[in-house]
């Protein structure tokens, strides 16, 4: 599972925006994205993501068809799974996103995801902080 909105702490609901990849990179349905030199590209793994992406898109050689992305704000919600187990004693830590952009870690060290809530498995809510 990638990256998904639960909600706003405010309850508003964020308007897409849209912008083209990198070059010659596609996006996954729920990646973290940042923006670099005007382009979308994944977030790395100790990033504050700026836009999440509601949409899979293949690469491009010449990126030319606009991404659909929500931005990213402090008070937005995502779920999502995790590569290793969170355990219940992680919530309130910030942990890492993984090298795909879609799952979080349970890396602590320099973490941008942080926990609200786990299953004790594999299964977080958080939100990103920076």
């Amino acid at each position: 599972m990638a990256f998904k909105r639960v909600g706003n702490i405010d309850g508003a609901q964020d308007p897409f925006e849209y912008y083209l990849l990198t070059n010659a990179e596609g996006a996954t349905l729920g990646e973290a994205l940042v923006q670099t030199a005007g382009r979308l590209t994944k977030c790395g793994a100790t990033a504050t993501p700026e836009f999440i992406a509601v949409a899979s898109r293949v690469a491009e050689a010449t990126s030319v068809t606009p991404l659909p992305v929500t931005r990213v704000k402090e008070g937005t919600e995502f779920s999502t799974t995790s590569s290793a187990v969170v355990a219940a004693t992680l919530i309130g830590s910030k942990v890492t996103i993984d090298a795909t952009g879609l799952l979080a870690t349970a890396t602590v060290t320099s973490g941008v995801f942080e926990i609200s809530a786990t299953d004790g498995a594999n299964a977080v809510s958080g939100y990103f902080r920076r």
